[in-house]
This record gives C-alpha cells, structure tokens and sequence, in this order.
C-alpha cells in the first residue's frame, strides 16, 4: 500500500519525530513495569528471568544482520513498517498470555521486530534529508524520545493500579495504531536500492553484508565502534538485569506513604528522563557533531562519567548515592547512544548503513550473550555488589578503544 500523495503528506522530518516520539511513549509504557509483570502476575523465578532476556538478546544477535540487509536491499520504509508491527503483536501477546511460553514467544516476536526497526528508521531518515541534516535529527528526536518517555512512565503509574498487564496491553496497541499510519503518511524517496536483476535470493541477501564487513576492514574506526558494541554488551546486560535487584535486596527502600516501594522505578524512571533530556540538549547546542574527534572526545567524557557512577552504584551502601549514581549513569548512556548512531552514519556508505548500524547492535547482543551469565554467575556465587562492579570494571575497556579511535583520527 502506497502512502499519502506527496502534495498533503507531512515531510520525513515531521514523521520521524512523530514516529519517534510515539514509539518511545508505547515503550516506556511497556518497558517500566515489564519485570514487575513478569515477577507478579506471571510468576517468573530468576532463572525463567534471565531465561527471558537470554531469548530477546539471541533474536537480537540473529536476526540485526538479515534484517538490516532488508532495509538496504529493498527498502528502510517496509523495515520500519514490519518491525513496529512485530513489536506491537509480540507486547499484545506478553500482556494478555500471563504464562512462561507466552513471555519467551512475545520476545522472539518483538526482538525480531527490534531489528527490523532499529537500524532502517535511522538509516530511512539520512537518506530523505542527507546525512548533515540527520545529525541533528537524531539528536531532537532524542528529546522529544525522552519527553514522551516521561509520558509513558506517568501513564504507566496510572494504568498498573487496574493491573500489571494494562501497560504492555496500552503500549502493544500504540504500537499496532503507529504501524498503521505510518502505512499511510510514511514516505521513501531517498532511497536507492542495489539492482539485482540478475542476482540469486542468497546472493542479494549477502552482498550487503559482505559489503559492510569489507568497509570495516579497511576503515578502522568502524572496527572499533564494534568492539565497543561487544564491551557495552558485556557489562550493561548484567547491569540492567540486576541493578533492581541490588535496590531491593541491598537497602531498605525508604516509605513513599501509601505507594507500594515499585513507585521508586517509576521516579527513578522519570528522573533519568529529565536528566537525558537537558544532556542532548546541551550536546546539540554546544557541539559540532560533523567533527570525528568531537565525538570520540564527547563519547569518553560520557563513558568516563558512566564508569565512576557506575562503581558508586555499585560499592555504596548509602541509598540517595546509589540512587543518584544509578540515574546520572542512566541518563549519560541515553545521551550517547544517538552520539553512536551519528558515528556510525559518518563512516558508512549510504547503501550499508542499516546493515552497519544492525551490525553494532549484533555486536552488542553478542556481548550481552557472553557476559550476563557470568556477571550472573558472579553475583549468585559473591553478590550482587560484586557482580555490578565487576561489570563496571569491564565497562572501562572502552576508554581505550576510544583513545585509539582518536589517534586514528588525527
């Protein structure tokens, strides 16, 4: 189905935020009480959990690469299109099957989906307004993404009081309804795709692939940001499914009157909201993102700023340090992703760059993969304190591979 006709249609810039926006707000209200589901209403033990996000990362691992050699093979449009309709089935499927299998199934479902959308709504927006332009794009969009997720996480709070499937329910749905506009007002004319009039299914299939990996072999930097991806993956797939756990089991959460102590998630939530939204700001405003060097030298203050904060999290025992340490480490995280994507997008060839923005994140699933089981292992065998600081000590194998990234710059 063909969207819109051009001379009413809204311009790419305008669906990008509107498609940004919307999709951080559907995942906000899914993502802040998924775990919550899963422990309350599903009845999941820590090794069902860990189970869990084993799947998501392998769909995540497997499918980047097919999915992002779609987007540049026969269009970014359709990708984004199939993955918000499969993120939206697979959170529908979550919330209303309260069982394990229903849980594993939505994850393959929706972690499919992930990669579909992750790299092509990128890559769809450089082509419509060229590479100069989408810079800055991305890094509005990431504002306007953590003010909806502000708007999420308030929603949420409201809706888990009637149950806590009543989030993912509402998101799955904002998922299926965004899908079906973007059917209509999303257009594609800046994209150009490989002929392949005389190639075989398999060799269309891989020639985008082998075309980025021979890009990485002979631009360095592109190398280095894939290790980065694996060490990101190595410490932050540990972290994020143990930093609730260290909150609840190493302090006593202080009253909230009569809300329940999950009502500090949502705060927290909504404080690292807050605090992503002024960092991109103040990134967009104050820096010159064209410049390599500026974002090796940006990406190493934030990295270097995740891994103090990260270590206090993990080492303190006062609440309000934990707790302020946890949402700065969050929120310069949320500032440098977009830096990445940017990054990437400088090196990249138009024609790959959904398949090498997918190839980072394949790169990151694989570490999350390697190292959540034995970050894991670490805190059933130690402690929880132990294995977050483990994990933050890996996390400083980046700091490194930017000072290389830098000297290759120069």
């Amino acid at each position: 189905m063909q969207p819109f006709n051009s001379a009413w249609r809204p311009n790419a810039y305008m669906v990008y935020m509107g498609m940004r926006a919307t999709s951080a707000f559907a995942f906000s209200l899914v993502i802040t009480y998924e775990l919550v589901y899963h422990t309350i209403a599903v009845g999941l033990n820590p090794l069902q959990l860990v189970t869990v996000g084993v799947v998501l990362e392998c769909m995540t691992f497997f499918f980047e690469i097919p999915t992002g050699v779609v987007a540049d093979l026969y269009s970014r449009r359709l990708s984004v299109l199939i993955g918000l309709a499969l993120m939206g089935v697979g959170f529908l499927v979550e919330g209303l099957v309260a069982t394990f299998a229903a849980v594993l199934a939505a994850q393959v479902l929706w972690g499919i989906g992930f990669t579909f959308y992750s790299g092509a709504e990128s890559a769809w927006i450089s082509d419509e307004i060229g590479e100069a332009r989408a810079g800055q794009a991305f890094l509005r969009a990431a504002q306007i993404g953590q003010i909806s997720t502000l708007a999420g996480v308030g929603v949420a709070a409201l809706l888990v009081n009637g149950g806590a499937n009543r989030p993912l329910v509402a998101g799955a749905l904002i998922y299926i309804a965004l899908t079906i506009i973007l059917l209509w007002v999303m257009g594609e004319s800046g994209f150009q795709p490989a002929q392949r009039d005389e190639w075989s299914i398999r060799r269309a299939m891989l020639l985008p692939l082998q075309e980025s990996i021979q890009l990485v072999r002979v631009r360095p930097v592109l190398f280095i940001i894939l290790l980065i991806g694996v060490v990101i993956g190595l410490c932050l797939g540990g972290f994020d499914r143990l930093n609730a756990a260290h909150f609840t089991q190493d302090f006593a959460l202080p009253a909230l009157g009569p809300l329940e102590p999950v009502a500090w998630f949502s705060m927290m939530s909504g404080a690292i909201g807050v605090l992503s939204l002024g960092g991109a700001e103040l990134v967009r405003r104050r820096l010159d993102l064209t410049r390599h060097i500026v974002i090796v030298r940006l990406l190493t203050g934030l990295y270097s700023g995740m891994l103090v904060c990260m270590l206090v999290f993990a080492l303190a025992h006062w609440f309000w340090a934990a707790l302020i340490c946890f949402c700065v480490s969050q929120a310069l995280r949320n500032t440098g992703r977009p830096i990445l994507i940017i990054w990437i997008n400088q090196h990249a060839e138009p024609r790959n760059r959904a398949t090498l923005i997918s190839l980072y994140w394949q790169s990151n699933a694989l570490g999350q993969i390697v190292g959540s089981p034995i970050i894991g292992w670490i805190g059933a065998a130690f402690s929880l304190r132990a294995a977050l600081a483990t994990g933050a000590l890996v996390y400083g194998l980046v700091l490194p591979l930017l000072r290389r990234a830098g000297r290759d710059s120069t």
